[in-house]
Formats: C-alpha cells, structure tokens, sequence
C-alpha cells in the first residue's frame, strides 16, 4: 500500500535525488575528459582542465535553474522545523543508532589497514596517469608501455581519470583519494540512497524509514566479514566501481523507478557503463529498469483484467 501511494504521490524529485544526480554528472563528465583522452590522443592534463570547465558550467546551469524554479513557486516554503515537530522519542532514538553506526563506519574506513586494497590496481593506475600524463599507455603491472593495447570495455571506464583529476586539482595522494575519500564518499552516498529508498517504501511513516535504515547499517557491518558482499565492498573497497554500482546506484534506481521516474534511468544506465564494464553499459541497471517495467505492464494488465471480469 505504502508503495502504490509512492508511485502516485511521488511527483517531484527530492534533495537527495539532486545529490545523487549531482555527483553521478561528476562522474559522467570524468567520462567526457577521460573519453577525450582516449580517443583524441589528448594527454592526461587537458582531462582535468576539460572535467573543471564541464563541472563549472554544470554548476551556472544548476543555480539558474535553482533561482527560475524559485522565482517561480514563491520564495515561501516548509522548513525543518515541521518535520523536526512530528519527532519523538522513539524516532530520535533510531536517529541515535544510526548516527552512531555511521560514524563507526566512517572511523572503520579512515583507520583501517590496506590489505584488501593494495590487490587492487587502482592507485598504481593513477599514479601511471600522474607520473606520465598519458591515460592508459603505461602498464601499471610492470612499467611499461602497452604492446599489445588495451581492450576498449576496460579503457573507456573514467574512475582512474576522475580520482587523477581530484589528486592533480586538490595535491592530496593517490593512495588518500582512492582508499579513504573516495569510500567515504561512496558510504555516505549509500546511505543517501537507501534514504531515498525508503522514502519511496514508506513515504508517510518516518519509524518504518528509520527501522529500515538501521537494519541497512547493521546489514553493511554483519557482511564486513564476508568477502565480496556489499558491506565488504563499501567498508573495504568503496573506491570500485562495481561497489559504487551497487551499494549507491542501485538503491538510487530502484529509487526512482518505484516513483515513476523512468526518465532518469537513461542516466543511472550510462553511468554504470562509465564505472563498470558490463556488455558495455547493458548491464545491472539496464535489467533492473526492463524488469521494472515489465512488472508495472503486468501489473496494468492484470488489473485491467479483474476490473473487466
């Protein structure tokens, strides 16, 4: 019932989508640099200067946006504190336990050794964009240059180019930006997106989003200690790809789509494409949204067939 009133109600996009969506252009435009780079021949500099000017002119458009959409319905508003009135006890109890949780989660992340991690390539790639200001022309394996080229599924992926440009524009350190801000990030985006989940779930009962948050927090501490679940993924190496794919993009997705929104998931499909190489793009979120769709046409259908019986 809670989802059908979702699906009806759920006519305007929330804060949190515009964060999510936010972040996800960065990556898309990571994309576009890293895209010219690859295929243009353009070395590893113009990626960062590109990605900059793409992000600048995403952030004028999205404030103009901002100021008509404002003009437009009034400058008057609801506030924080109506939403803080409807609180109590017991709601600002599961806000305790969550809060707690995840500040336990962020600790885990910025303290924890690098085991798991140093078996990724992710930083030695980096570092070979740094160091030689060419994408993808140098094997981070052995140092040297590719001689027998790189499979376009793999080359055309934007994260090592992204995290590149975040160390080049910022002067922090590969190992810094791929190991620690990198999943803090994705960890919080999680946690976004499980929100906004919930939101579509539950859209009028804050106990039931707030039970389902925690459960997700004590979900992603239990799976820690089992390799290759999602927990693992996001406490332990938020930095991949596939990681990002599942813990924030998915939950985002479903997201959208219980609340109709079947437009934004041509994004949510090109961003898995730029992060993960599955059959070049058609893969998770691409399934996800068909499957969602031919759920709600069999759901019409079977509705309009009891309505005519």
């Amino acid at each position: 019932m809670d989802v059908r009133r979702s699906m009806k109600t759920g006519k305007k996009y929330l804060i949190g989508d515009y964060l999510i969506g936010g972040g996800f252009a960065i990556v898309g435009m990571a994309e576009a640099a890293h895209l010219t780079a690859v295929f243009l021949g353009r070395p590893f500099s113009d990626c960062t200067v590109i990605w900059l000017a793409l992000q600048a002119a995403l952030l004028v458009a999205a404030v103009g946006h901002g100021i008509v959409r404002r003009c437009r319905s009034g400058m008057a508003g609801r506030t924080g504190r109506h939403f803080l009135a409807k609180f109590g006890i017991a709601d600002w109890m599961l806000c305790a336990v969550l809060l707690l949780v995840i500040v336990s989660q962020l600790a885990f992340i910025l303290a924890a050794g690098d085991g798991y991690r140093q078996g990724d390539m992710t930083v030695e790639t980096v570092n070979s964009f740094l160091e030689t200001n060419e994408v993808y022309s140098v094997n981070p394996l052995t140092g040297m240059p590719y001689t027998g080229g790189m499979p376009l599924r793999l080359k055309i992926l934007c994260l090592p180019t992204l995290y590149g440009s975040i160390c080049s524009l910022t002067g922090l350190a590969p190992q810094f930006v791929v190991w620690r801000l990198v999943p803090v990030l994705t960890l919080l985006g999680c946690y976004l997106a499980y929100g906004l989940l919930a939101c579509s779930l539950f859209p009028e009962n804050g106990k039931k989003r707030g039970c389902f948050l925690v459960a997700v927090s004590l979900l992603l501490w239990a799976e820690n200690y089992m390799f290759c679940m999602d927990g693992f993924g996001v406490l332990s190496c938020g930095f991949r790809g596939v990681v990002i794919r599942n813990a924030v993009l998915l939950p985002w997705l479903f997201s959208l789509l219980i609340r109709k929104k079947w437009i934004a998931a041509l994004p949510c499909i090109f961003v898995e494409a730029c992060m993960v190489w599955t059959l070049y793009g058609l893969g998770a979120c691409a399934a996800v949204t068909a499957g969602m769709a031919a759920a709600g046409f069999a759901g019409k259908v079977y509705t309009a067939g009891r309505e005519a019986a």
